[in-house]
């Protein structure tokens, strides 16, 4: 058996994406300002590379509010669906009795403390009934660099459908998320190790409101992006995409410290 050269998931693939697309983001409406652009390209470009090598060595940041919501609005649904208490050491969720609003959820995550509709939640849960959750997964994808292990946790999988769970506070596109690898990178996990077949990849986006004064309670419109899967074309992408980055990794290698992305163990 080869020997696994590199370890990478989905996610810091998404943020080699965004280093790929800087252009792209560059020339956006989100960048122009009354007197030209907010930011320059070069600008833009360290930021990315930045919080790229930020992600893979690792680097812990400030709590983020909006991720948080996020991750316990999802183990809310996680734990409905499966009808269990909270199975995550930093995550506490109870029932609660709002003096104004009633009955709701209340989720409390690294300082942060948030009040979901129960309605919401529940209607949530409804829609992954039957589904296996955090479910991770792994495969071998071979590349000219060597051997990558490609692995991640799916949020939902139910038949032949992989569903990831997204949180927004605006749900601006219809394929918001279609540059996202969870879609290539968890279907060919689970085709490649021979544990499923894969039909579709959803990502189920949740456009959240409230939390604030005015209106403490969450609740949100769901919206739906789903993604035919094609096990040879996705081979084919992931391939690129991996190449493409063990690329970047070995140029920046000496900015490196974590080596796990390399399937070294960190010196002590």
């Amino acid at each position: 058996m080869s020997k696994i050269m590199y370890n990478i998931y989905p996610s810091i693939l998404d943020k080699f994406q965004r280093l790929q697309d800087t252009e792209a983001d560059f020339e956006s409406s989100f960048n122009e300002g009354e007197d030209g652009y907010k930011q320059s390209f070069e600008e833009m470009y360290a930021a990315n590379e930045q919080a790229l090598i930020d992600a893979v060595n690792r680097v812990e940041h400030e709590p983020s509010e909006a991720a948080d919501k996020g991750t316990c609005f999802n183990e809310i649904v996680d734990c409905l669906v499966h009808n269990r208490p909270s199975s995550r050491d930093d995550v506490t969720i109870e029932r609660y009795e709002d003096p104004t609003y009633g009955l709701c959820i209340k989720a409390q995550m690294e300082g942060f403390e948030f009040l979901f509709d129960t309605g919401f939640c529940k209607a949530a849960a409804r829609y992954f009934w039957g589904s296996a959750s955090q479910v991770r997964t792994e495969a071998i994808l071979q590349t000219k660099y060597g051997d990558v292990l490609l692995y991640g946790y799916i949020d939902e999988l139910r038949g032949q459908t992989v569903y990831d769970i997204k949180t927004t506070k605006s749900y601006d596109s219809a394929e918001k998320y279609a540059n996202g690898w969870q879609r290539r990178v968890y279907p060919y996990c689970l085709v490649a190790s021979g544990d499923a077949q894969v039909k579709d990849f959803e990502y189920t986006c949740y456009q959240l409101q409230g939390g604030g004064v005015r209106m403490p309670i969450i609740s949100g419109e769901q919206y739906r992006e789903r993604y035919g899967y094609d096990h040879a074309q996705a081979t084919v992408e992931l391939q690129a995409v991996c190449e493409a980055f063990i690329e970047w990794l070995e140029e920046h290698r000496d900015a490196i410290t974590d080596k796990k992305i390399f399937n070294q163990l960190n010196e002590e």
